[in-house]
């Protein structure tokens, strides 16, 4: 289910939403849903890469390791 929110906008960041909603022939609300989207994605992954780099349980392999590993089938 998709669930509709408003938010306010500087002046400058409306203007460039509707440059390239204008150049790539889409709508505000489809720019700006894909922005979020991606934007959220892009945070999870570097949280989650927090949270694996800070995990003291797990074991840290040198990179000729991994590749040894990885390569190993």
């Amino acid at each position: 289910m998709a669930k509709t929110i408003s938010v306010r906008l500087k002046d400058e960041t409306v203007r460039k939403i509707d440059i390239i909603s204008k150049v790539l022939k889409r709508s505000r609300s489809s720019i700006i849903k894909e922005l979020i989207e991606s934007y959220l994605e892009d945070l999870y992954d570097v949280e989650e890469a927090k949270r694996i780099l800070s995990d003291k349980d797990d074991e840290i392999i040198s990179h000729e390791q991994a590749k040894k590993e990885i390569f190993s089938d």
